[in-house]
Order: structure tokens, then C-alpha cells, then sequence
């Protein structure tokens, strides 16, 4: 590949974490993708958060089928500690510049890491994303209306979140980035103090929340869809849950996210819950896999996450700067993508780099 019109035959170190559970059967496909990148200068680094046996096992085996063609780290957790901490271990065992997360039910396109890596020779750009395409099961969930077509990636002033992630659009500065296409400078986590625990469960809007606190330290996110990921859903494992306790997670932490990200939270709350409200009365589906058959046992379950969100976001607000990884970070050493060893000058406004791109998309200059 070629950065800044030099040829580079390894760029920068990128390690891919892929936190798992339960997902023995998806998991070799993925593998299979990331065999394939164009760009080779990566690790893999898998995170086993597997409460079977017969689960734990299928991973290890797995894995040591692929350490012909892929440099993989396979942690397993000591019990079931959910994505943001399972993460969180992966990237203290990191030893990329860059680092990309993607789910363990996900393929990627041949060239993802490769255009994920281009936009970091831009020393402004703190985080990177691309298209999740929904695909198989997951394809059958693709909204018909969406009420704001056109706009990826964006926290609106009420809270809501705009995700959009599967439309081709851009490459364009965003808000935030899709957790099962997302990267980041690995050293900005580290700074942001990783991924925050207050998101259990489904673990929903983590992934806005480490994009809120990245942009917070003063760096752009770009989304790139030439950057492709194609999603498949898989029915189990995961964080995958029924519809009822999809929608308590989904309140819960997106209550947790309005108080703990944005200010004013308190006001966005009562507005989410109104809203939240009025869209269940009128019996609107919100999980993006399943129909609840019951819409009062949904209610329920949407009034007690704002609840029990109100009561954990509360006490995570005053640790908005908490550093999630604690006491390790400081045996973690952290690495820097120096634009300026590429002797070019040094882009510092993102439009600047946007314009680039789309000029010189294989990113060569002159």
C-alpha cells in the first residue's frame, strides 16, 4: 500500500480484537476474512468470554488452526465479563499503534484494514469506522423508512443516537462509530481510559460512548465506507438476548449514556422516557431481531432500565474521566503513528484530509 506517495511495505502495527462467546460456529469465518486482508501488518487478538466448556474448546482449537496465517493472542476470561470489559483486557494485551474491533459474527471485505489504516497518517484523526452491512439473518431487519436517511453516525442535541451504519456514504467526519466496525489510536484509549463498564448486559451505546470521549480529547472520526464489514446476526451467544430484555438492556443504557456523555442529561432522560413511551403504546419494535408478543411486559421492561439507568448513571457520572483499566495501564506502554516519519507535511484540519481522500483514494499525493 502506499501512504503519502511512499510505498510502505508494513505500515503501522494494528491489532484486531474480537471479543466471543458462545459463537464457536461464526467465529472461523471471521478468521477466515482476516486471512485474506490486503493489509498484513496485524494481529489478532480474541477475547473468550465462553460460559461452555465444549464453547472454550471449539475457540482453542480454532485458533490453532489459523496460527499458520494469522499472529493471534487468544485470552480467556476467568468468567463471563461481558464487551467492554472483555475489550478492555484485549487492549492492554495490544501491541498495535491502531486499534480495530469488529464482532465474532462479522466478515470482512479483503481491503477493511487497509482502509481503515489510511486515514491515521493524519495526525487529527483519532478514530475510524466503515459500513456494517446486515447480511443473512441479519438482513432481514433492515428498516424500509428511516427517519433521517443520508446522516451516519450522528448524536442529535436530544440525545438520539442516528447510526445509519450500512448506508454508502461519505467518507464523512461522524459522532460515533459502530462497535462492529470501529478503530482507534491506541493510545487515545488508553488516555480515554478505555471502554467504560458502566454498559452491561447487550452493552448498548459503549461503542458511542468511547467515540464521545476520543472526540472529547480534541480528535476527528471518520467514517469511511469503503471500509465493509458484513454482519450476519448470529440467533445465540453474544450479547444476544430476548426482546424483552433487549429493551430493558436498551433503556438501561441509554439512560446510563444520556447522564454520563451529554450535558443536560437529566432533561434527556425524561424525554426519552416519554418518547419511549408513546413509541411502545403505538407498538413499534425497537430490537433490531425480534417482535415482542406481549407490548406491556415491553413497558415494563423499558420503564425499569430507565430506572435502574438513572440509578448507575448517576453514580458513573461523577467518574466521567474514570480510567476503566485501572492500575494496569501503567505496565501498558503506549506507541505512536508519527505522520512525520513519512517526511510529508503534516495535515491538521480534517476537511483538508476528507478532500484528500476522495481525490486520492489509494492515497497516493501528487
Amino acid at each position: 500500500m502506499t501512504l503519502l506517495g511512499r510505498k510502505l511495505k508494513s505500515g503501522p502495527l494494528v491489532s484486531v480484537i474480537v471479543a466471543t462467546r458462545n459463537r464457536e460456529a461464526y467465529l472461523p469465518d471471521l478468521l477466515e476474512s482476516l486471512a485474506k486482508q490486503s493489509f498484513r501488518s496485524f494481529e489478532v487478538i480474541i477475547v473468550d468470554d465462553s460460559d461452555r466448556k465444549e464453547s472454550r474448546k471449539a475457540v482453542s482449537l480454532t485458533v490453532r488452526r489459523f496460527l499458520g496465517s494469522l499472529k493471534i493472542k487468544l485470552l480467556r476470561n476467568p468468567r463471563r465479563l461481558g464487551i467492554p470489559r472483555s475489550l478492555n483486557r484485549g487492549l492492554l494485551a495490544a501491541r498495535g499503534r491502531i486499534v480495530a474491533f469488529t464482532d465474532d459474527d462479522c466478515i470482512v471485505d479483503r481491503t477493511w484494514l487497509e482502509n481503515i489504516v489510511r486515514w491515521y497518517r493524519y495526525p487529527n484523526i483519532g478514530g475510524v469506522g466503515g459500513r456494517v452491512i446486515p447480511v443473512d439473518n441479519d438482513a432481514r431487519w433492515v428498516p424500509e423508512h428511516r427517519p433521517y436517511p443520508g446522516v451516519v453516525g450522528k448524536v442529535l442535541r436530544s440525545g438520539e443516537v442516528v447510526s445509519n451504519f450500512d448506508l454508502d456514504v461519505g467518507p464523512v467526519l461522524v459522532d460515533c462509530l459502530p462497535g462492529a466496525n470501529m478503530s482507534f489510536r491506541r493510545d487515545l484509549l488508553l488516555k480515554a481510559g478505555g471502554f467504560s463498564q458502566a454498559y452491561e448486559g447487550n452493552a448498548y451505546r459503549f461503542e458511542t460512548d468511547i467515540s464521545l470521549r476520543i472526540k472529547r480529547l480534541g480528535y476527528r472520526i471518520v467514517f469511511d465506507p469503503r471500509a465493509i464489514v458484513y454482519h450476519r446476526r448470529a440467533p445465540r451467544g453474544g450479547a444476544r438476548v430476548n426482546a424483552y430484555k433487549w429493551n430493558y438492556w436498551f433503556a438501561r443504557n441509554h439512560t446510563v449514556f444520556l447522564l454520563t456523555c451529554l450535558s443536560g442529561g437529566t432533561v434527556k432522560t425524561a424525554y426519552f422516557a416519554v418518547k419511549e413511551t408513546v413509541r411502545i403504546l403505538k407498538r413499534r419494535r425497537a430490537c433490531p431481531y425480534a417482535y415482542p408478543d406481549t407490548w406491556h411486559k415491553v413497558l415494563c421492561a423499558v420503564l425499569r432500565g430507565i430506572l435502574d439507568g438513572i440509578v448507575v448513571g448517576l453514580r458513573y457520572a461523577v467518574l466521567r474521566n474514570h480510567d476503566y483499566i485501572g492500575y494496569l495501564r501503567k505496565s501498558t506502554y503506549t506507541t505512536y503513528y508519527k505522520a512525520r516519519l513519512l517526511s510529508e507535511p503534516l495535515l491538521t484540519h480534517a476537511s483538508t484530509c476528507i478532500a484528500l481522500e476522495r481525490h486520492n483514494p489509494r492515497g497516493n499525493v501528487g
